[in-house]
């Protein structure tokens, strides 16, 4: 149990990391590519743009270096749990968008994948925060 929670959470923080590095820097691009989803306004849309990669980088660090475990899979799960719903609700509305996923450049597409990644991390962000010992809320200190 010990081994794959492990896999899971240097994978799960890998991951954000890369997608907030990649986000990172592009927030008027970003911004568009959230607003392109028209779930939020402008100003949510561009603050969020610039917040974002940021959180994801902090989250996938912590998890990386299994510092406060689930804390970090705790905000990861809702992170994730609410990109999932946003590209859901493209999907139901038929929105031929970028997806946003890596950062506005990337030519992925919202779609069944993007769905996907979405709820593997959900699940891979709540098997942490069950699992990871109380302990690791310590490590910091």
């Amino acid at each position: 149990m010990k081994s794959l929670r492990g896999i899971v959470r240097i994978a799960l923080g890998l991951l954000l990391v890369i997608a907030g590095v990649l986000k990172a820097g592009s927030g008027e691009a970003m911004a568009e590519t959230i607003a392109n989803y028209r779930l939020l306004s402008a100003p949510a849309a561009q603050i969020l743009a610039v917040t974002l990669p940021w959180i994801e980088m902090v989250a996938g660090l912590l998890l990386v270096l299994g510092l406060w475990t689930r804390a970090a899979a705790g905000l990861s799960a809702g992170m994730l749990g609410a990109f999932g719903v946003a590209v859901l609700s493209a999907l139901l509305r038929g929105l031929d968008i970028s997806c946003g996923c890596f950062g506005s450049s990337t030519a992925a597409r919202v779609g069944f994948g993007a769905l996907g990644i979405d709820v593997l991390g959900v699940a891979g962000a709540v098997f942490l925060t069950r699992t990871a010992p109380v302990e690791d809320q310590d490590s910091v200190r």
